[in-house]
């Protein structure tokens, strides 16, 4: 799991959904979606309709059962500057 020092409550909460997230467990990750969660693409698009949380929800239990290890990366951009007079 995440090393986090979660020494307020807001950063305790986020560790726990970090964990909840990198456990691949849809259970765990539940109770941090509000009940009143609907998905919604942006901009809209007729290819991927907008999903109540438990239709967002059990398409998800799927696609995360799949997935054997969670790694998220950070790569920064190196961007060269030219100088003009």
């Amino acid at each position: 799991m995440i090393n986090i020092d979660a020494t307020t409550p807001q950063l305790k909460a986020v560790k726990d959904l970090i964990d909840a997230y990198c456990s691949l467990d849809i259970s765990k990750i539940e109770p941090f979606i509000s009940k009143n969660f609907k998905f919604q693409t942006f901009p809209k698009t007729i290819d991927i309709p907008e999903e109540a949380r438990e239709v967002h929800i059990e398409r998800y239990r799927g696609i995360l059962a799949a997935v054997a290890k969670l790694e998220v990366r950070i790569q920064h951009r190196r961007t060269a500057l030219k100088l003009t007079d």
